[in-house]
Formats: structure tokens, sequence, C-alpha cells
């Protein structure tokens, strides 16, 4: 028995070290790969990337995460939720989001209809890819939102404008579907790449600008189950939604739509 409670005794001075220890930048990465895919660790903290600028600054200057790893944080756009009670690190965390002014596609007031991110509630029901779609037939149904989160944005935005003049304004990391069926963070979207419009029609970036904010930037997540399913409409193209920044994260740069 005394065997027993010293091997527990050892065993919670092991978690109570590493509770306190220092993460390094191998082991944040590492943190940052694997939170992304556990279903539901981070979907519920999702924030703007002033303050994941800010959750890092504070992990550094309080010990918890090295200087390194909060330059590769900020870089990449990770930042850790801090346990409230342990001061541990919970998780670590993507974020990125729309323009206030995107429009965004929706089931609304029973009826199908492009409606400025800013105006939308968690009552709304997003469009998105079906579980079966594919890149000759970019078919979608409507899901409830799980979730609608909104924050500033201290880096300039990604504006993208398109061979027909549309435009879409997004975050730096926020998930984009491009014609390949790959999904990319928007800051790796080159002139170019081409994006699929709402009506499936392929179309090429033809400029990337950047542009800074002064106001919210907004994300929305859908019910869906599968990868597909958090593919919505925005300002007329398909990308990804909140899930892209959170759980989906490892995924990108994968193809997620087939031919």
């Amino acid at each position: 028995m005394k065997v027993f409670t010293l091997l527990v005794s050892l065993f919670a001075s092991f978690l109570a070290f590493q509770a306190s220890a220092t993460m390094d930048l191998a082991t944040y990465s590492n943190r940052a790969e694997v939170d992304a895919g556990i279903a539901g660790r981070c979907v519920y903290q999702p924030i703007g990337t002033s303050a994941c600028h800010m959750r890092i600054d504070w992990a550094v200057q309080n010990g918890k995460i090295t200087q390194r790893a909060g330059d590769w944080g900020k870089a990449n756009g990770f930042y850790p939720v801090i346990d409230m009670f342990s001061h541990a690190i919970a998780a670590v965390c993507k974020c990125g989001c729309f323009e206030q002014d995107t429009l965004i596609r929706v089931l609304k007031d029973g009826k199908i209809q492009d409606i400025r991110a800013k105006d939308l509630g968690t009552e709304d029901s997003l469009v998105a890819l079906n579980d079966d779609a594919t890149l000759s037939n970019m078919s979608t149904e409507v899901f409830e939102m799980k979730a609608r989160t909104k924050g500033p944005e201290t880096p300039a935005l990604y504006v993208f404008t398109f061979e027909d003049g549309n435009e879409l304004k997004v975050t730096q990391h926020h998930g984009m579907l491009i014609g390949d069926g790959t999904m990319v963070a928007a800051k790796d979207v080159k002139v170019g790449h081409s994006m699929y419009n709402a009506e499936g029609v392929e179309l090429k970036v033809a400029s990337i600008e950047r542009e800074y904010t002064k106001f919210d930037v907004y994300n929305f997540e859908t019910q869906g189950d599968v990868t597909t399913n958090h593919i919505i409409v925005a300002n007329g193209m398909f990308v990804g939604d909140l899930t892209w920044q959170n759980q989906f994260a490892a995924d990108l740069g994968k193809v997620i739509v087939r031919q």
C-alpha cells in the first residue's frame, strides 16, 4: 500500500511540474497540431488575431511558453488557452475571421439570402457544401449554426479580387478552397490560384492586397458532420467556416473536395 501511495504521489508531482513548466517551441507547435485534430477542443474559445497576440504575450511574460514559441504562435496564428484554476495550458488553438460586411449565404426568414456577417445571429442557418459535393457538382444544403464569434483584428486583412471583379476580405489564417479541391490558409493563396463561386464556376485570383480594419471581424460554424459541411458561401465564394481555424486546421493543405 505504501508503494502504491508513493507512486501516486510521484505521478501527481510530475503532473504539477508539467503544468508549471515553460512550454518550448517544439512542444507548443506539436500541441497545436494535436489539439486541432481533437473535435470540440478549441471551438468554444475562438478569438480574433489581436486577442490572440495579447494572450500569447501574457503567456510569454508569465513563463507559460518561451519567446520562440510565442513568436511561432504569432506567425502561424496559434494562441494558448489558459485554465483559469490551474493556470496550465489547456489547449493551443487557431484564430481567423471575415470582414464585417462580408455577405454570408444563409437561410433567414424562410429564404436563402446573402446577409452581412455583422447582422447574422445563431438563429440563422448556414448554406454549406453537402456530403456528396464534388468539384464538378458543388451541391449544398442548409445547416444550423453552431457558433458565431467576433473580435478585433490588428494585422491587415487579405483582400482577394477575382477575374470577374468580385472581392473577398478575410484574416490571414482563414481557410480557403482553391481550384484543385485543397483547403489552404488565406496567407498561402497566390495570384493565379483559382477558387469556386457559388455557381460552381472556377475563377482565378486576379490580385491580392492587404487592408487594415478598425471594425470587428466575424466567423461562423455549421452543425455539419463532415469536412465539406464546413465550407460555406461568403461574397459568393466557397470558403471555410470557423472549424477550419480550430478542429480541421491540421487538414489544411489536403484535398477536401474531389472531382
